[in-house]
């Protein structure tokens, strides 16, 4: 294997996607995502937890039933690669002064439901999924 550039993130939603589109017509979605980081405390006991957040982009169809069926709060699974683009720093318009930003580029979204994995694929209209306020307060703990 010559390079590998993969990516996995499970985590929760910070907003509700909305569905755009690109120059050339075709539609995306910008999931913003947080994860927790787990790590020992230096007291020897138990563990400290830091949120990390992430920029996911999802187009196509993928990014459609994102929109149509994801809300804030809602639990995650991504699969994508990291991406990199080059921009104008803040407050210069000059070539030599540029920065880049990173960014998933996601291949496979899965919503996690109630102890179950669904694939965005899957026809989600056809799901028993129930209406009203849903409780994604799950947070994973490591294994000791």
């Amino acid at each position: 294997m010559k390079s590998l550039n993969r990516v996995f993130l499970m985590g929760h939603l910070a907003d509700a996607p909305a569905l755009q589109q690109s120059k050339t017509g075709r539609p995306y979605t910008r999931l913003r995502m947080a994860t927790n980081r787990y790590s020992p405390k230096e007291e020897g006991s138990g563990f400290d937890s830091k949120a990390e957040w992430h920029s996911v982009f999802v187009f196509g169809d993928e990014a459609t039933r994102c929109s149509e069926y994801l809300r804030k709060g809602a639990l995650v699974f991504v699969e994508g690669s990291l991406t990199y683009w080059q921009v104008a720093m803040e407050g210069t318009t000059e070539k030599s002064q540029t920065g880049y930003k990173n960014a998933i580029q996601a291949e496979k979204v899965r919503f996690i439901t109630y102890g179950r994995s669904i694939e965005s694929d899957d026809q989600a209209e056809n799901l028993d999924i129930p209406s009203g306020p849903r409780n994604h307060n799950a947070v994973a703990h490591p294994v000791m």
